[in-house]
């Protein structure tokens, strides 16, 4: 789980017991997991370095619910489980995937979904689980296709009370200002004004949305020091510092290098010294075996969930 949240000490690690399972299909991520009680969570520090911005919806069983309760998380959002064993079934879905072809999931973040809907794509997962194994790497990406439309079908909500519907409109509103924030990091203009008009929204309101995230101007910072960040690590990636920061709209080299370290707690010389070791090895942690690339090295489930984004 650390390629996601942050892991406490859970006591003696010899007693620590566990299994788990994960296959890839097309750009969703399938699995299962089956521990010792573990308590987990995804910290707003997490989630500002390590670039992961996928949806995990999540079928628990436990004692009381041996049916399994579905639950959905927003891995753009912070979220602390308790301690507790973790037999379950897990499906990992890149944003974009998810946005693109359904509204408002991000308002279910944290919340159980229950009903007739949730049930059908409850026994959906297990099917999936026992027949995966029988799979072709081909079906793939069929099987993707029809993982989303189920996804609408049984996961988008639905109108009901008028705090349900507000939730929802946030959440469908938040994903199409974040896609706009990406589409214009290297526009100098980029800040409320222009956003409103894009979005064709009130500067109020996109205020109101965005005050949970620390503000309009905070979260624009904070898309292009990531996206800064991943060019950084990049091998490919050979401009100068400076030219990368002026095209992602710092005025000046010393006011980006202020932000980068604020941000990440290491310069951006660092990050490009490590060209690309430094999100893996936050994932995966082996400096050696992270010196290789696969086939040299088997690929770790850090590098799957990284790769989901591509």
């Amino acid at each position: 789980m650390a390629p996601m949240f942050e892991i406490p000490a859970c006591g003696d690690a010899s007693e620590f017991r566990g299994t788990a399972f994960t296959y890839l299909m097309g750009r969703i991520a399938f699995g299962g997991t089956d521990v010792d009680a573990l308590a987990y969570s995804r910290t707003a520090a997490k989630i500002r370095t390590d670039g992961i911005d996928h949806y995990l919806i999540r079928l628990d069983f436990t004692r009381e619910n041996p049916e399994g309760l579905l639950f959905v998380i927003d891995l753009g959002q912070p979220i602390e489980l308790p301690l507790a064993p973790m037999h379950c079934l897990c499906i990992f879905v890149p944003r974009d995937m998810v946005d693109g072809a359904m509204h408002g999931i991000a308002a279910l973040h944290g919340r159980i979904v229950t009903g007739a809907r949730g049930r059908i794509f409850a026994d959906y997962m297990k099917v999936l689980a026992s027949q995966a194994s029988g799979l072709d790497n081909a079906d793939g990406p069929a099987m993707a296709d029809s993982m989303i439309a189920m996804m609408r079908s049984c996961l988008e909500p639905r109108e009901g009370t008028e705090s349900q519907t507000r939730s929802v409109l946030d959440a469908t509103q938040l994903g199409r200002a974040r896609r706009f924030v990406d589409a214009h990091l290297t526009s100098a203009d980029l800040g409320p004004e222009i956003m409103a008009e894009g979005l064709a929204m009130s500067r109020a309101s996109l205020y109101r949305l965005f005050r949970p995230l620390g503000g309009v101007a905070r979260f624009i910072q904070q898309r292009r020091l990531q996206r800064i960040h991943d060019l950084l690590s990049s091998a490919e990636e050979h401009r100068r510092i400076s030219e990368i920061a002026l095209t992602y709209g710092f005025p000046d080299e010393a006011s980006f290098s202020r932000a980068f370290r604020r941000e990440y707690g290491y310069t951006a010389s660092e990050a490009r010294a490590m060209r690309g070791l430094q999100k893996v090895d936050r994932l995966a942690g082996d400096p050696e075996k992270l010196a290789l690339s696969p086939p040299e090295r088997m690929m770790m489930w850090g590098d799957w969930m990284n790769r989901l984004a591509e």
